[in-house]
């Protein structure tokens, strides 16, 4: 049941800005890479994948400082499986081009909320978008991830464009290798709106034990 409640209030929300969105292809694809915060729900065969991801330009567009926030949250159909969720949010400060540093907190169910500090490099053209993030967790033990994003969706006249995103992250304490995944997405976009297959790849602790969840998803990039 709460599967479909997110899934109704995600799709209704969608739907509603499709009916506002005026914007043509040029214009709408370079403002989705730089401001846009992306909704997405992915349905699998092992669980259901929601994420919402903040990119934003604090103050002035001459501010230097921004502020990033990723939200993966994983609903498991087995019920002896829990919930897996993942925040992180973190103020930047950019100084150099395309390059920031900044400070912020990681959440996550088995470990708690800890804090870290990270480095970013950013690329967002009108069909690109790269973001690199490696950070590390200031407590106790300590642990180092690295976040990647590449997006592409050519940018033409067209009503109907093919998308993809890969995203790439891992994570390493003391002890070795903690948690690493790639998820891949495989569409076309349609105004606000991305479809298509998806991919998750999990892989856990020094062995490496890998989780696969494959099906489709709906994106939705609210302005």
């Amino acid at each position: 049941m709460k599967h479909l409640i997110f899934i109704s209030l995600f799709l209704s929300f969608g739907f509603l800005k499709a009916q506002e969105d005026t914007t043509q292809s040029q214009k709408f694809s370079q403002q989705c890479s730089q401001v846009s915060v992306p909704v997405e729900v992915m349905v699998g065969n092992d669980y259901t994948s929601y994420q919402v991801v903040i990119n934003k330009q604090i103050g002035s567009p001459e501010s230097r400082f921004s502020f990033y926030s990723m939200i993966n949250y994983d609903m498991y159909y087995a019920d002896s499986i829990p919930d897996n969720y993942f925040i992180q949010s973190i103020f930047f400060y950019n100084f150099w081009k395309k390059f920031g540093v900044g400070l912020g907190a990681n959440s996550k169910p088995y470990g708690g909320t800890k804090p870290l500090i990270a480095l970013t490099y950013s690329l967002y053209t009108e069909s690109i978008g790269l973001y690199i993030q490696p950070s590390y967790e200031t407590w106790k033990d300590g642990l180092f991830e690295v976040y990647n994003l590449f997006s592409w969706t050519p940018v033409n006249e067209k009503k109907i464009q093919p998308y993809f995103k890969l995203e790439v992250y891992t994570s390493w304490g003391n002890t070795g290798h903690s948690y690493s995944y790639h998820n891949w997405r495989l569409g076309l976009q349609y105004k606000i709106f991305r479809f298509g297959p998806a991919l998750n790849v999990a892989y856990f602790g020094k062995d490496f034990e890998s989780a696969t969840n494959w099906g489709g998803f709906v994106n939705v990039i609210i302005l």
